[in-house]
């Protein structure tokens, strides 16, 4: 149970990696007061944690109501996970660039597709797989859920200190490191995927 629960936690932090959101956040929140962009980062976040228990919920049901094995689902979502850990560890996820977005940028791009993104969304239903977690598992994920997104605010509201602490590099090299993590943990998702799809013994 606990090892599910860290799995779960550090799949989630590095799919939503809220540090290499930083720079991004103060680009679209440029010249806003520190409460605005606190106040932002609380509905951003609230937002994502929306959507992500909303696929957790129902995620699975509408992916069998559409004909798609969860094998087949994991096998995707662990594509998806290493096309995105790749993207990351090379650089090329966390750019701002082109005109800011018009509207409530809370809800877009804040929330989705920056922290409830194909990466995100696709972990979340992994990670809760109703053939192999119990219900009691699935709310532990859940929770693990809360506490990432109560991190991803911790660091917007922080994010000028941030910036100013670490600086460029550090946040390429921290969006890297991460890149790496999130690759394994998606290489990991393929193997025990094909493991249910595969003879017994075939894959030790």
């Amino acid at each position: 149970m606990v090892r599910d629960l860290v799995t779960s936690f550090m799949t989630l932090l590095v799919t939503i990696n809220p540090v290499s959101n930083v720079p991004i956040f103060l680009a679209l929140t440029g010249g806003k007061s520190g409460p605005e962009r606190r106040r932002m980062a609380l509905r951003a976040c609230l937002i994502a944690a929306g959507i992500l228990l909303f696929f957790l919920v129902i995620g699975q049901i509408v992916m069998e109501a559409v004909g798609i094995s969860l094998n087949a689902f994991r096998l995707a979502g662990g594509v998806v996970l290493l096309s995105l850990g790749l993207r990351m560890l090379y650089g090329e996820v966390g750019g701002a660039g082109g005109a800011p977005p018009s509207g409530d940028v809370s809800v877009f791009p804040l929330a989705t597709p920056m922290m409830a993104g194909a990466g995100s969304i696709t972990a979340i239903v992994v990670l809760t797989d109703n053939y192999k977690f119990s219900i009691a598992e699935q709310a532990g994920t859940a929770v693990m859920l809360i506490v990432v997104m109560v991190i991803c605010y911790l660091v917007l509201a922080a994010a000028q200190p941030i910036q100013r602490l670490i600086g460029e590099t550090g946040t390429n090299v921290i969006s890297r490191v991460m890149g790496i993590i999130l690759a394994a943990l998606a290489m990991q998702t393929l193997v025990n995927a094909m493991k249910d799809i595969l003879p017994a013994g075939t894959i030790p």
